[in-house]
């Protein structure tokens, strides 16, 4: 799905799933995504038996009881928590097999954060998060946001370049190698402007799309507490109950009003990002700053008052995956002029360039 942009250029609903659009923004929030996903399978490191083998905390026993049907006779019984599958219980009581099959998703992770083989890796990594996710002792809701990320990331390069033909047929296995993050870094002259694709677009409309369901549906359900309503639900992650004194509290009696302003006012402008979201997601100019800032400033947020290190990077990438290849390649350009980086050309620059090419060699 990549290439020859269509004859009449599609408008309105159409233009927003099935214009092509260049494959830029794909491969960064794969790279972005795949970074995420190699810090979060390495932070089982040392302790990856205990959290996802079946002789862990969440053994063998315990499989059966989360299992165990409901009690017809007793209404108030608990529903049975839905196990999923996992790659690591092939592994049985084998720590050799399941310390192979640890690092082996990390190694798969690698290479599909570099672009290599992303047809085939794509796949495998979404087997791997899903792995990762299935034992209910290591997971946390934020961890099922990577798996979003990597279901659509997988559909994604899974089609990506498939009906182009001007792929070799090693790329129609493998996938394209314009996914290779270190291609144009490299200085290969041939790389020229990155190719334009259908799925790309496609892809990153589905992240888009649930993602500002799940932005939106997160502050829906805020309003559901008392706390967000009161404006203290801050105040709690700040003042954590078995760790906060007395004499603590006693010290800021003085400021707790101004202190609880200034809470308040910033959960009310979190709410109102959040239920605002779909309103200025898709926006250009100057409302980027209010998606890239928000969703930065919701990142130090939950790093530093709630504690919470893997919802702040998942949200950014989310808040990224709306950002257009010219945008990306300012970006890019801002940056290698501070750290002087050699920044690529702007995607239409780049098509103007190669156009005066074919011209002048006409």
């Amino acid at each position: 799905m990549t290439d020859r942009s269509p004859a009449i250029k599609p408008t309105g609903w159409n233009a927003f799933w099935f214009a092509p659009v260049s494959t830029t923004v794909l491969h960064r929030i794969r790279f972005l995504t795949g970074l995420v996903l190699c810090g979060w399978i390495l932070s089982f490191a040392g302790n990856q038996e205990a959290f996802l083998s079946l002789d862990g905390w969440f053994d063998r026993t315990a499989y059966i009881e989360t299992n165990r049907p409901a009690d017809p006779n007793r209404p108030d019984a608990p529903t049975p928590v839905p196990i999923g599958w996992s790659i690591f219980y092939l592994a049985g009581s084998n720590r050799g097999l399941f310390d192979a099959l640890y690092w082996g998703s990390l190694a798969i992770v690698g290479l599909f954060t570099l672009g290599l083989a992303t047809r085939i890796t794509g796949i495998l990594t979404w087997v791997v998060v899903v792995s990762f996710l299935a034992n209910p002792a290591s997971s946390y809701d934020a961890d099922f946001l990577l798996g979003i990320l990597a279901f659509y990331l997988m559909i994604g390069y899974a089609l990506l370049g498939f009906w182009n033909g001007h792929l070799s047929p090693l790329e129609y296995v493998l996938g394209p190698n314009d996914a290779f993050v270190f291609k144009r870094w490299l200085g290969d002259r041939r790389a020229g402007a990155a190719p334009v694709s259908y799925s790309a677009n496609a892809t990153l409309r589905l992240v888009q799309i649930h993602f500002a369901i799940i932005v939106i549906t997160s502050g829906l359900h805020k309003l559901q507490m008392a706390d967000w309503w009161a404006g203290v639900a801050l105040w709690y992650p700040l003042h954590p109950p078995l760790q906060t004194t007395a004499d603590q509290l006693m010290q800021e009696r003085g400021t707790a009003a101004v202190t609880l302003w200034f809470l308040s006012l910033i959960q009310y402008i979190a709410l109102a990002w959040q239920i605002a979201f779909p309103a200025f997601a898709w926006r250009g100019g100057r409302w980027r700053v209010v998606l890239i800032g928000g969703a930065i400033v919701g990142w130090l947020g939950c790093f530093f008052v709630l504690g919470l290190p893997l919802f702040g990077p998942i949200y950014l990438i989310g808040c990224l995956s709306y950002l257009t290849a010219d945008e990306w390649q300012r970006i890019a350009g801002w940056f290698g002029s501070r750290f002087g980086m050699v920044a690529a050309k702007p995607a239409r620059a780049a098509a103007a360039d190669s156009h005066k090419i074919k011209v002048g060699s006409k």
